[in-house]
């Protein structure tokens, strides 16, 4: 608990970057109709893709947060030392990531869906597979901004490593939201959150004592 409560603390120490995440969700849902069209019908097809979509950019625009500060002023190395376990470090780091990138822009996901004129249950399901989908990118971006610590155009090469790995929980979460919930969907993308929490929390620990150590 100590753990989260640290990395809670360091990733809010800057409110001003969950606005930004925020920020760019808004704007984003708010200029897609000036730029395609006004039509709500369009728009209403279009919904669950775009805020997906959105919300995937997100995740990646917070991906280095706190890992950046926590490898620069040597936090990351005396987490790889220490005694709790690293995979769990990395998970509370996951979990970080989703409770101040993410978790914000599911609460504003009724407001997104209203500017984008969604139905009342496409946006319950949207954000049922926001809930179970988003932390497998949580979990993915992590693993990626260790891996891209310290080198130059990280940001780049994040995007080239990430982008297959997103692209399922992508298609799983917005194929559920728009079938409202058809069984098969969900069952797998709830079996991708469980792979995921069972896996990449153990190789984003090897990473980071990779990353340390070069």
């Amino acid at each position: 608990m100590g753990l989260l409560k640290r990395e809670l603390r360091l990733l809010l120490r800057s409110p001003a970057e969950v606005v930004q995440s925020l920020l760019f969700g808004v704007l984003v849902v708010a200029l897609f109709p000036l730029a395609i069209t006004p039509d709500p019908d369009v728009l209403r097809q279009l919904s669950v893709g775009l805020i997906w979509v959105v919300t995937l950019l997100t995740s990646l625009l917070a991906a280095d947060r706190s890992l950046l500060s926590d490898f620069e002023d040597g936090s990351l190395e005396q987490m790889v030392l220490g005694v709790a376990p690293l995979w769990w470090v990395c998970l509370v780091k996951s979990v970080g990531h989703w409770l101040t990138a993410l978790l914000p822009l599911i609460v504003i996901t009724p407001l997104l869906g209203m500017m984008l004129a969604m139905t009342s249950e496409t946006m319950l399901w949207l954000m049922a597979s926001l809930l179970v989908g988003t932390p497998v990118l949580s979990l993915f971006c992590v693993l990626g901004a260790m891996m891209t610590l310290g080198l130059n155009r990280g940001g780049a090469l994040l995007l080239v490593i990430l982008m297959p790995f997103l692209v399922p929980p992508l298609v799983l979460g917005t194929q559920w939201a728009m079938t409202l919930g058809q069984p098969f969907y969900g069952y797998l993308l709830a079996g991708l959150l469980c792979v995921s929490l069972m896996t990449l929390p153990f190789a984003t620990a090897s990473v980071a004592r990779i990353a340390v150590g070069r």
